[in-house]
């Protein structure tokens, strides 16, 4: 079973999952502190490879990772639980959405990749797995190329550092194929339950809200996305405490209004 961290003991149980770039909790630690104790549960989770499930081979896929989280779920007893993907892990969230509605009462997706996937040539597949493969000195390189200049380089060493030291690097490399080339296994598949999308607007372009929109409506016509304008790919690390309002307000069924 992958690993995970609980915190709070509400009624409400929520999932969240860590995104290519570290684990759980180098991601999610700073917003952390400020989400609801006492009205959620809240459960961060690490896919296979990362975290907590370091030394946990297997195929890296979309359905093997959803089929991971279910498992824990039932580990935990629950049978109805809300999911937070970001970045690569919002392609779980989908497939979860679509495929287990009797499970996941809400999903909610930060900086998604559009559901079909990058759809990225051998070239750029081949180069992502190299910086997997490669020192700290590439992934810092690929941190640069994702943030740019807004974000300190103390900060963009920190996250380097901190990729390398909480996943496999065979899982790291794996996963590429996963949002750079896969996709959803049925990226036309709807959702039907609420399903929240929060850009950061100095994220690129694929990644904001003008484009997440357009992927999204088609399988989901009521899909809400927030856009953070002063935000990057992380948003849940440049501006936690807003991050922590909006998953709390959506996952309650609050009017998002006045947030953004």
């Amino acid at each position: 079973m992958i690993g995970f961290d609980k915190h709070g003991s509400g009624d409400r149980g929520v999932i969240v999952l860590n995104d290519w770039i570290g684990d759980a909790s180098t991601n999610w630690d700073d917003a952390r502190q400020y989400l609801d104790h006492e009205h959620f549960t809240w459960v961060f989770a690490d896919l296979r490879g990362y975290g907590r499930s370091r030394g946990q081979s297997g195929r890296f896929s979309v359905t093997e990772a959803a089929a991971d989280v279910l498992a824990m779920a039932g580990s935990l007893g629950w049978h109805r639980f809300s999911v937070v993907g970001h970045s690569m892990s919002s392609l779980v969230a989908l497939h979860l959405a679509q495929h287990h509605a009797d499970a996941i009462e809400r999903a909610v997706v930060l900086t998604p990749p559009p559901p079909h996937g990058f759809r990225a040539d051998e070239a750029t597949i081949k180069a992502l797995r190299d910086v997997a493969y490669g020192d700290d000195a590439k992934r810092l390189s690929m941190l640069q190329f994702i943030c740019g200049d807004r974000l300190s380089q103390t900060w963009k060493r920190f996250k380097a550092e901190r990729w390398r030291a909480c996943a496999d690097v065979e899982a790291v490399a794996e996963y590429v194929f996963m949002f750079a080339r896969d996709g959803l296994p049925d990226p036309a598949a709807k959702i039907q339950m609420p399903l929240l999308a929060i850009t950061g607007e100095q994220d690129s372009e694929p990644m904001r809200k003008d484009a997440v929109t357009a992927v999204l409506r088609p399988i989901s016509a009521d899909a809400l996305v927030v856009p953070l304008v002063n935000s990057g790919h992380y948003p849940m690390q440049e501006a936690p405490p807003l991050v922590a309002t909006l998953l709390e307000r959506f996952l309650l069924g609050h009017d998002l209004s006045g947030t953004q």
